[in-house]
């Protein structure tokens, strides 16, 4: 059999030409959305606009200010004081760069000590520094380094000797003397060592 339509020409008309509520609701949603990011940009582009005037503002106050009120002009007696001073700074750090540092050296020297080992003595002389600035002969020169003491073994004064000969301000560590000490109870050994200290300023 053929197939009729039996619907009424106006009722499949209107079908046709009514559309889609999925398409609607999409088609208003797109809508929303754009609304939103133009409404955002000309927030943007307000806030960006406001702080170039202020910025602008700011650079036009500054100029104002600074061509009504010049920098103050440097007298030729404060840069006679600053040259000066720079001058000063300067002969201050080349002379304590060139400073013995006794503490530091006496420091090194009882960090190495072993057990077992004691100083009586120590005696040293100021070498004389290698910059012609501070030096009395033009050239530097090593100080030496005199040390007496006692231990409870040669063992102990081969371990100090060992020691300092590692230490940077000494240089040509040598025991002049060891001796065993018979009457101390418990036995002892005395011995002397000496040694150079270097010029401040000379190269280790």
């Amino acid at each position: 059999m053929r197939a009729v339509n039996l619907l009424p020409k106006d009722a499949e008309r209107a079908r046709r030409t009514t559309p889609d509520p999925a398409l609607l609701i999409g088609v208003a949603g797109l809508a929303i959305v754009l609304a939103a990011l133009f409404s955002m940009y000309l927030s943007a582009s307000s806030k960006v606009q406001n702080e170039k005037n202020d910025r602008a503002e700011k650079q036009q106050n500054y100029q104002v200010l600074t061509k009504n009120n010049p920098p103050p002009k440097v007298l030729p007696v404060q840069q006679n004081l600053a040259s000066a001073e720079n001058e000063r700074i300067g002969a201050v750090s080349s002379a304590l760069s060139f400073r013995v540092p006794w503490s530091n050296i006496i420091g090194q020297v009882a960090l190495v000590m072993p057990p077992g080992a004691k100083l009586t003595t120590l005696a040293a002389t100021t070498p004389v520094s290698a910059n012609p600035q501070f030096a009395v002969t033009g050239a530097g020169s090593a100080g030496k380094l005199d040390i007496t003491g006692w231990a409870f073994s040669q063992e102990s004064v081969f371990l100090l000797i060992t020691r300092l000969k590692i230490l940077p301000p000494l240089t040509n560590v040598t025991l002049n003397s060891s001796t065993i000490n018979a009457g101390a109870s418990p036995v002892t050994f005395n011995f002397s060592i000496s040694a150079q200290i270097r010029a401040p300023g000379a190269t280790p």
